[in-house]
């Protein structure tokens, strides 16, 4: 292997960067592991394979080509800002030293063979510190070319091993795995399986339920259909950033109740939430686009709603219990194992599956909880049961502005009220 070039100011630039982007972050060890991870999957020509597939030798082994391809002036930058994870070390110390890796690799393999689990610790912390070697003491145009050559270890998805775990004598990276510091958000959460949604994004699904899923009827929603047979396409806009979304709904139920001309039948509506103006259902110029068409418009959410506050935070499936898997589920885009977190709020079953790696696979409510199976419907004046599956080929980064979350005129002006239980219609300006 020829010698590691010099690092460019890119890649100076990125050494100097304290924090990763949004998309490698995750809330917790396990839920950055699955970022990383699909941010990995993602990389032109590279060839990876499972942790638990490489022995620890090997894993030294990679670790020795990385060394070899590393630039010293990445781990300078590292060095200088002190307490930085991203410092290469093993078996506990810092050091970038070759010869001073053989010993310590060489005492780490001694103790380890003494006892087969701790391999298991062993390999999963030299995993990570593969990747964390590529991808921070590799110049890109380096990196480039071993993608062709060698192969890297996908991250172990479970909890890390940390001190209290680890078997006395083995040693763990100081202060624990480095990437921790960076790249797993410490929030709290009810479950730490979750991964949370890009800052802007668009995805469709299909749709079932009726929607709105309340009118002026008092509890329940008598002028809904609780059918969840067929279904009906829906897209979504996004956007953390502006703290702002649109639902796109190609079949919308009768809202006729609001007593207003131009109301949807059984045709197209959009609803717009946004943080500033509160939240509106109008009626589009074509369906599954967010043109309105200036017939109709009413207020879901008064502005300046405390419990409404604009989109959904990116993390919002935290606050969910992690039910485990469903190895059975059959929905319309995606068959097979899920990921389950479910909560209860006002009476409500709420649910959300993903897969493994985090791509939303279903979110719904109503009633009860279908725990994975194909939801079903309640009774008449019972809670309605709506939910959407994710096409998960759609669910896509994307870029807004706020122009592309202006409330239609219709909307600033109208006084017909469709308020969403504890939304509050109220006009505040």
């Amino acid at each position: 292997m020829a010698a590691a070039a010099a690092a460019s100011s890119d890649d100076l630039r990125r050494a100097q960067q304290t924090r990763p982007g949004s998309y490698v972050v995750g809330a917790g060890h396990v839920a950055m592991t699955m970022k990383l991870n699909a941010a990995l999957k993602a990389t032109k020509n590279i060839k990876l394979k499972a942790c638990d597939d490489f022995s620890v030798e090997e894993l030294i082994d990679l670790q020795r080509k990385l060394h070899q391809a590393r630039e010293p002036a990445l781990e300078a930058v590292y060095r200088k800002n002190g307490d930085d994870g991203r410092r290469m070390s093993a078996f506990g110390a810092f050091t970038e030293d070759l010869q001073e890796l053989e010993s310590l690799w060489a005492k780490e393999l001694k103790l380890v063979k003494t006892d087969p689990a701790l391999m298991d610790v062993s390999r999963d912390t030299k995993c990570h510190e593969a990747i964390m070697w590529m991808v921070h003491h590799v110049p890109q145009e380096m990196q480039a070319r071993l993608r062709k050559e060698i192969t890297l270890p996908l991250l172990p998805q479970r909890e890390r091993r940390d001190a209290k775990s680890r078997p006395k004598g083995v040693a763990g990276p100081p202060g624990g795995l480095g990437c921790d510091s960076a790249h797993a958000s410490q929030s709290k959460a009810n479950n730490q399986k979750y991964v949370e949604w890009p800052e802007e994004l668009t995805y469709s699904a299909l749709g079932h339920g009726a929607f709105p899923f309340w009118d002026n009827g008092g509890p329940g929603c008598s002028h809904c259909d609780p059918s969840v047979s067929g279904g009906a396409p829906l897209k979504v806009m996004y956007s953390s950033k502006q703290k702002s979304e649109i639902l796109l709904h190609s079949k919308c139920g009768d809202m006729t109740w609001t007593g207003a001309s131009g109301a949807p039948n059984k045709s197209p509506c959009n609803h717009i939430f946004t943080p500033d103006k509160g939240a509106f259902i109008y009626t589009p110029k074509d369906s599954l686009k967010p043109e309105a068409d200036g017939e109709f418009c009413c207020r879901t959410v008064a502005a300046g709603s405390t419990q409404f506050t604009g989109a959904v935070p990116r993390d919002w499936m935290k606050t969910g219990n992690y039910e485990g898997t469903y190895v059975s589920f059959q929905g319309d885009y995606y068959n097979g194992t899920i990921e389950m977190f479910t909560w209860v709020e006002a009476g409500l079953d709420f649910w959300y599956y993903a897969q493994a790696d985090g791509t939303p696979v279903q979110q719904g409510e109503g009633c009860y909880s279908p725990k994975g199976k194909k939801p079903q419907a309640c009774d008449k004046m019972m809670p309605i049961v709506l939910y959407h599956d994710f096409d998960p080929a759609t669910f896509k980064n994307a870029t807004f502005t706020q122009s592309d979350f202006e409330v239609p005129d219709i909307c600033t002006s109208s006084t017909v009220s469709c308020s969403i239980p504890g939304g509050s219609s109220t006009l505040i300006v």
